[in-house]
């Protein structure tokens, strides 16, 4: 019986990018939690059945567009977050990379993408360590790229 081998989090990690064709991206090492979404919107046709016109018609699902989104949080060094906060505002999208740091026969690669901040948070509850939280829109493909053999 074959069994799903499990990877840890920190084996999946947030890479800023300077450019789409950076291939040294930074990690982004105060991002603790991450998540990533990948979406596939549709249109809804309604299909008669054409050779019994009197059946109900039949649902069909007609893909449109695809989008993604990445959620992240963690710790809120002081001058990371201010890099951060600086993308934020920046009005034009970040280039980042997903990384799933296996080797390719481990299922290991990346995503490389471009994001738009929609929302940057920066909390501390009860006197405690600072934290973030941001939620980004994708823009445009995300692009999956296997690590190297």
């Amino acid at each position: 019986m074959t069994q799903a081998v499990p990877f840890g989090g920190k084996d999946l990690r947030v890479m800023r990018k300077t450019s789409p064709s950076d291939n040294a991206p930074t990690f982004l090492c105060t991002i603790t939690t991450k998540s990533l979404t990948e979406t596939v919107e549709y249109d809804d046709a309604t299909v008669p059945n054409c050779d019994n016109p009197d059946a109900i018609a039949a649902r069909r699902s007609i893909p449109k567009s695809t989008a993604w989104s990445l959620n992240a949080s963690g710790i809120a060094d002081a001058k990371s977050y201010k890099a951060l906060r600086a993308d934020a505002i920046a009005g034009v999208p970040l280039n980042l990379q997903i990384l799933v740091a296996k080797a390719a026969a481990g299922g290991g690669g990346h995503w490389d993408g471009a994001v738009y901040f929609e929302n940057l948070q920066i909390q501390s509850d009860s006197m405690g360590v600072v934290k973030f939280s941001a939620q980004m829109r994708g823009e445009g493909e995300l692009a999956w790229t296997d690590a190297a053999a």
